[in-house]
C-alpha cells in the first residue's frame, strides 16, 4: 500500500482520502480504523453463504492449506484475508498473533500452560488447545502484563 502525507496549512483538522480501484474488506477496515470507528465484524464465507462474524464470537483465526479461517463456537468460516492483514486490522484488540499460522482471541482463552521445556500452550474456553511459537512468547507476556 502506498502512503503519502501532504501538509496543507489551510486545513483545520486532518483529512484522509483513500484512492482505490475497489472497496475490499481491507479498505473498509482501514477506513474504520482511521475514522476512529471500532471494527465489530468480519465477513466470512461458508459454502456459498456470506457470514457476518462478530469479533466477540471469534475464538481464533488460523491458516491451513493456503487459506485463512475464523473459528467460532458454532462454525468455521473462510476469510478473504491474509494473516498479516488481519494482524494489522485487529491491532489494539484482544486478538494477538501466537504463531506464523494463528491469531488467538485472548478474551476466549481460559488458561495458559508453561511446560518445563518452555513451550507455552493456550486452552480456550471451548476446550480446544493450541501452542504458542517461542518467537511470540515475549509478545504475549507483555500483552498480559506478566
Amino acid at each position: 500500500m502506498e502512503v503519502e502525507i501532504k501538509i496543507d496549512k489551510t486545513l483545520k483538522a486532518p483529512k484522509t482520502v483513500i484512492f482505490t480501484n475497489e472497496i475490499t474488506e481491507e479498505i473498509h477496515a482501514l477506513a474504520a480504523k482511521l475514522s476512529g470507528k471500532v471494527l465489530k465484524n468480519l465477513i466470512g464465507y461458508k459454502d456459498s453463504e456470506l457470514i457476518l462474524l462478530n469479533l466477540e464470537d471469534i475464538i481464533n483465526i488460523y491458516a491451513q492449506g493456503g487459506k485463512v479461517y475464523a473459528r467460532t463456537k458454532a462454525e468455521t468460516a473462510l476469510l478473504k484475508y491474509r494473516l498479516y492483514e488481519l494482524e494489522n486490522i485487529l491491532d489494539d484488540t484482544s486478538f494477538l498473533r501466537i504463531s506464523n499460522s494463528e491469531i488467538a482471541n485472548f478474551k476466549k482463552v481460559k488458561s495458559l500452560d508453561m511446560s518445563i521445556s518452555g513451550i507455552l500452550s493456550l486452552k480456550f474456553k471451548d476446550g480446544e488447545k493450541t501452542f504458542v511459537s517461542r518467537r511470540y512468547v515475549e509478545k504475549i507476556k507483555k500483552f498480559l502484563g506478566i
